[in-house]
């Protein structure tokens, strides 16, 4: 991958509340790649497609793009994504579902790595055309959980569409679509990237818990790195309104009370 040009993009809309941003670009920074984070409208019906619009939008200005969804965070800032990149006459590399899941896909598109080149261009055009509901009536029970966005397109070309068949990578989900659960509680293992999947609350809940168990910002990465960017490491968000939580204001009043009642 010498000299390659690598892009990591992310984003979507409604922007996210989540500190992923600074994730990826801390990560995007110390692999020398570029960052561009995405937070704006499409004219696509369907917002799950916004990504595949982000990724045409820059797709000609890089060598390999690697999308990550604002959902996924890096947590092995040692290891390097382009490990996972598609080799040879593949286009594209992406995971499988989590296999302690009751709830499965047969892939993810919440992470992959792209290259860029004309088949991928032709593939992401044929996606954001894609009638979903052609793709549903078509959908197999053991294709899993059919999500009526992305992902479902995805998946129907690379089955599909002889163009693409064989020319994808899919890789085990503990390559880069790991899952909190992974770090203390089923097929525990050290995970490269967590992605935190289901319905809002739900993630939430279980980022914070992440949080707090490491003991880390609300970017996830390390404290050593975020020292480097001058953003206070004690800062802990809440995410159901983005500000500062209760005990990080009280502390503050507090430190400011103990400054004025302090004798002359």
């Amino acid at each position: 991958m010498l000299n390659m040009q690598v892009c990591i993009i992310s984003g979507r809309y409604p922007a996210t509340t989540f500190s992923s941003a600074i994730n990826h670009k801390v990560y995007a920074d110390l692999f020398g790649y570029t960052y561009i984070h995405c937070n704006y409208p499409t004219k696509t019906r369907n917002p799950y497609f916004n990504k595949i619009n982000y990724i045409l939008q820059y797709i000609d200005l890089y060598d390999y793009m690697v999308w990550i969804d604002d959902d996924a965070f890096f947590v092995d800032f040692n290891k390097d994504i382009m490990l996972f990149a598609p080799q040879e006459n593949h286009f594209i590399s992406l995971c499988k579902s989590p296999s302690f899941k009751t709830l499965k896909t047969y892939l993810s598109s919440g992470q992959f790595i792209l290259k860029c080149n004309t088949i991928s261009k032709q593939f992401l055009s044929e996606a954001l055309s894609l009638d979903l509901g052609l793709v549903k009536s078509w959908w197999r029970k053991e294709l899993g959980y059919f999500t009526n966005g992305d992902q479902d397109a995805i998946i129907y070309l690379l089955h599909e569409r002889q163009v693409y068949k064989n020319r994808y990578m899919l890789h085990d989900y503990k390559a880069f679509n790991s899952r909190c659960e992974n770090l203390f509680e089923k097929d525990i293992h050290k995970p490269f990237i967590i992605h935190f999947t289901g319905r809002g609350p739900t993630k939430q809940k279980n980022l914070l818990n992440t949080q707090k168990r490491l003991n880390l910002h609300a970017s996830l990465v390390p404290n050593s790195i975020l020292k480097e960017y001058g953003i206070d490491i004690k800062e802990i968000y809440d995410y159901k309104n983005d500000k500062v939580s209760f005990r990080l204001i009280l502390a503050k009043v507090k430190k400011r009370l103990k400054k004025w009642l302090k004798p002359l």
